[in-house]
């Protein structure tokens, strides 16, 4: 019963239909830092995508029966990305260092081959009221966690510097808290 209460509020925290509208219909996805899964478990629907999600707690991780999706417990800052089409990160840099983010970063950017993808669902400290919510429910879930957030437009030049064509689209507006999506591809 706990998962799925935890699933429900993940799916409602997270722009899952924007999300999967902007990732390629095929293609081997790696969902790093997947947590739960909720993220994984929403684009496995599409049974022509190779679905990967990896996290560093066992806990978290789940079994899945579907032969499109699988979870590995794994670093993500260690994880070899040679096939990836396409990455994620819901929520999850801003659980990590900015030396941290700035280093996995690089490491997605060189991995990912031309026109491939990598989506950032993160918080935007541009907007006040929503990243203060977005703290909020950090708290909630992780209250040991020191968090460092990004200004939207800060965060797209640095992604920008490592090669990708970054689209910035203010998702979902209906949760309270910060849906900022960050679409970049590969140039």
């Amino acid at each position: 019963m706990a998962q799925s209460l935890y699933d429900l509020l993940r799916s409602w925290m997270l722009p899952l239909k924007e999300i999967d509208r902007l990732i390629p219909r095929k293609g081997r996805i790696v969902d790093l830092g997947c947590g739960e899964g909720v993220t994984a478990k929403y684009l496995a629907h599409i049974k022509s995508r190779t679905i990967i999600g990896v996290d560093n707690n066992k806990k978290r991780l789940q079994k899945s029966t579907l032969k499109n999706l699988q979870f590995k417990l794994a670093d993500i800052r260690k994880y070899p990305l040679k096939k990836a089409d396409t990455v994620i990160f819901s929520d999850v840099l801003h659980h990590l260092s900015y030396v941290d983010q700035k280093v996995l970063l690089a490491k997605v950017a060189k991995a990912l081959k031309k026109n491939r993808l990598l989506l950032i669902k993160e918080i935007d400290t541009k907007e006040f009221v929503r990243s203060s919510l977005s703290r909020f429910w950090d708290f909630v879930f992780y209250p040991k966690d020191k968090i460092y957030y990004h200004d939207s437009e800060k965060f797209k030049t640095e992604l920008e510097k490592l090669g990708f064509i970054v689209e910035v689209i203010r998702a979902s507006r209906l949760f309270p808290g910060s849906t900022t999506l960050f679409v970049c591809q590969k140039s």
